[in-house]
């Protein structure tokens, strides 16, 4: 691969993202925060036990359409075809506040479970470190070792799990680490989509995804909420400049390989837009 693109954390957990070589070349950067050490699985590894992780948010009979989505999640990637198959870009529509933690933990034991021998890579995307990707990767880890499967699993550089040839990336945009690793080529999750720009993603994610078999997930919150005020007002102009407001207006427009599921009046009525 060529060299990694670099960036910088600022005190505000900002990214300026500057390039050396192909501007695209990873997901993650070179942090120069030397005031704070970067977290990664081996630490989450050792201190599991003493950790709780948040449940997932209740929804009422809304689950019933979510559960619709994740279905077809699970049906693209198990049944994809690296060498000839379509990828697939899905758009799911969440209440704020809504967690699909619980479901993405298990999507990734499956995927790692079934390409242990062939191999595989799958990538989660979050905007934030300690509020999206360090709860992540601890789910993961106390699911593994509540499953039995504590001797099957390991970390694999600091912030990727691997079991046999199959390995999960995480991917922090506030907290980029130094790694080389392989693209994905089965799986890109991104979570709180509604908060990482369109920049970024085309920057950091976009190149890294192949034209083939790959299935990408955006999870997120299609309208600011809020009581109006600042807060409400920095959220609304957050979502316009969002890959997930534009991934989503795409597959609402019936985008090829797009399938788009959403909420229509009530958390309770769903739809599913899907272009083949």
């Amino acid at each position: 691969m060529s060299s990694i693109a670099t960036a910088t954390v600022t005190p505000e957990k900002r990214v300026d993202s500057g390039s050396s070589g192909r501007a695209a070349s990873g997901f993650y950067g070179a942090t120069q925060n030397g005031s704070q050490p970067v977290r990664g699985l081996r630490e989450v590894t050792s201190g599991y036990a003493q950790k709780t992780v948040g449940e997932s948010a209740g929804t009422g009979s809304s689950n019933n359409g979510l559960n619709a989505a994740l279905a077809q999640i699970v049906q693209s990637v198990t049944n994809r075809n690296k060498a000839t198959g379509g990828s697939k870009i899905i758009t799911v529509d969440l209440a704020e506040g809504e967690s699909v933690q619980e479901f993405s933990t298990r999507l990734r034991m499956l995927l790692m479970f079934m390409n242990r021998d062939e191999g595989s890579v799958s990538a989660t995307v979050s905007p934030s470190f300690q509020n999206d990707t360090y709860p992540a990767m601890l789910a993961l880890v106390k699911t593994f070792e509540s499953s039995g499967t504590s001797g099957d699993w390991r970390p694999d550089g600091p912030r990727a799990i691997r079991m046999g040839k199959a390995r999960h990336l995480f991917v922090s945009v506030d907290m980029p680490v130094a790694d080389r690793s392989a693209s994905p080529d089965t799986l890109i999750e991104i979570v709180a989509a509604h908060r990482i720009s369109s920049e970024w993603y085309d920057l950091r994610v976009s190149p890294r995804a192949p034209s083939t078999g790959m299935t990408t997930v955006l999870f997120g919150v299609p309208a600011a909420s809020g009581g109006g005020g600042a807060d409400s007002l920095h959220a609304s102009s957050v979502f316009t400049n969002s890959v997930f407001k534009r991934e989503r207006a795409k597959n609402l427009s019936g985008r090829p390989g797009g399938i788009h599921f959403s909420r229509l009046s009530s958390m309770a009525n769903w739809s599913a837009t899907t272009a083949v």
